[in-house]
């Protein structure tokens, strides 16, 4: 982006300027036109003989930049600098010109110095992109805020600043801040995997389903406008269930388009599909998954997820005891698995599996209230007095500031005058 002040200096070299572009007017129209090695015809020689002014020769190194030629533009920026040290233009692109070859620690020299000068976008930018390679997360965010509040149309800043939210967590800020990359043009598999993380952090899997019309027959997973196609909607003509593009199954979908060998496109698609009900399409996915990271915390707990969904308790207790053996999953995480088989098993009325597989909930994670609880009551239920005398004085002895408290004490109590009454 060509700024007033640098539209200025045009001027100034325009009506320096002699060599073969003649009236000052025409090297305004070469650089503006994009002749930049009309702009190069003009002034080098100019510049090898020692007569080109400063404003020339920064010209001449922009030129130069523009077509690529780096080490002549900082061989012309050099002897900007030599002349003057304090010029904030030639700091700058002297800064970048390092920056884009990764001296990182030279860069930051020219790019500081050119910022107290002149604090522009631009250099901002680049020093934010400097201060992140050096990895000062905290200097790089708050350099990249400033150029991005100056100017949003460089998907640069606001990309970098999505990827320093990720690294800390922030799911939510970093979505608005990729979702601001894209605004600004940017397209690309690197975008559509970092928005999928975003997601993924925020555990957005599936974004809002709704009822949609559409005018041309569809199949799940096909992309409308922006929306996902979920399924049809049973016995009406036209109406499916889609999804915004608000989630990790849309950008599975579109990093899977733009990179069909990417691990992490089918690991937001099986995610995608596991939230959205659709198992047979998810299974497609993790199979692939499997096979690429057989040996992956992610692969194996996807397929837990999956067991779950299609009600599999027999290949799910062989799962989880495989994950224990092989310490994929910690005690805790394993012991949520069996708690949400056994909430199932217990919907279904399969009491007695139920309790078994809390049981085992129970082996990992003794003093668990989330463990305790429903397996108390199944014990209770079952008519396991023994046995629920025992979960529900655990329950007392774990829980005593319980806002249920007095209601545990009671029941503790009721069973153990049941105990004794059977002796």
């Amino acid at each position: 982006m060509r700024t007033k002040s640098f539209v200025l200096s045009v001027i100034l070299v325009a009506s320096a300027a002699g060599g073969s572009v003649g009236d000052p007017a025409d090297l305004v129209k070469v650089y503006a036109r994009g002749d930049y090695a009309g702009v190069v015809e003009a002034l080098a020689a100019k510049q090898q003989a020692g007569k080109a002014n400063i404003q020339e020769r920064l010209i001449l190194a922009r030129s130069y930049l523009h077509l690529n030629r780096r080490d002549e533009a900082l061989a012309v920026l050099k002897s900007v600098l030599a002349a003057d040290k304090e010029n904030p233009e030639a700091n700058s692109l002297t800064g970048r010109i390092l920056l884009d070859r990764k001296q990182h620690k030279e860069a930051l020299k020219y790019l500081q110095h050119a910022y107290r000068l002149k604090q522009d976008p631009a250099t901002a930018s680049a020093l934010g992109r400097c201060h992140h390679a050096l990895g000062d997360l905290a200097k790089a965010k708050v350099h990249l805020q400033a150029a991005l509040a100056a100017d949003i149309r460089d998907p640069r800043n606001s990309l970098l600043l999505g990827k320093i939210c990720l690294h800390r967590g922030l799911g939510a800020l970093a979505e608005k801040y990729l979702l601001m990359a894209e605004e600004a043009g940017l397209a690309s598999a690197e975008l559509y995997g970092l928005l999928g993380r975003a997601y993924l952090m925020q555990r957005k899997l599936v974004g809002p389903v709704q009822a949609r019309r559409l005018s041309k027959p569809a199949k799940p997973g096909d992309v409308v406008g922006e929306h996902l196609v979920l399924g049809r909607i049973e016995g009406v003509e036209a109406r499916y269930k889609v999804c915004t593009r608000y989630c990790a199954l849309y950008e599975g979908k579109r990093l899977f388009k733009a990179a069909p060998g990417s691990a992490d496109a089918r690991y937001m698609l099986a995610a995608g599909w596991l939230a959205a009900g659709d198992t047979k399409l998810a299974m497609e996915h993790l199979k692939v998954l499997v096979q690429r990271e057989p040996g992956s915390r992610r692969s194996a707990e996807l397929r837990v997820r999956q067991l779950l969904a299609t009600k599999d308790f027999a290949a799910l207790d062989q799962a989880l005891a495989g994950a224990e053996a092989k310490k994929v999953f910690t005690p805790a995480e394993i012991s949520d698995f069996y708690c949400r088989a056994a909430m199932a098993l217990r919907a279904e009325g399969k009491r007695d599996r139920a309790a078994g597989l809390l049981a085992k909930a129970e082996a990992l994670t003794p003093t668990s209230e989330r463990v305790l609880r429903p397996l108390a009551a199944l014990h209770l239920a079952a008519g396991r007095t023994a046995q629920a005398r025992r979960t529900y004085g655990r329950l007392v002895e774990l829980l005593p500031d319980a806002t249920d408290i007095d209601e545990l004490r009671n029941r503790l109590r009721v069973l153990g005058s049941k105990e004794g009454g059977a002796r």
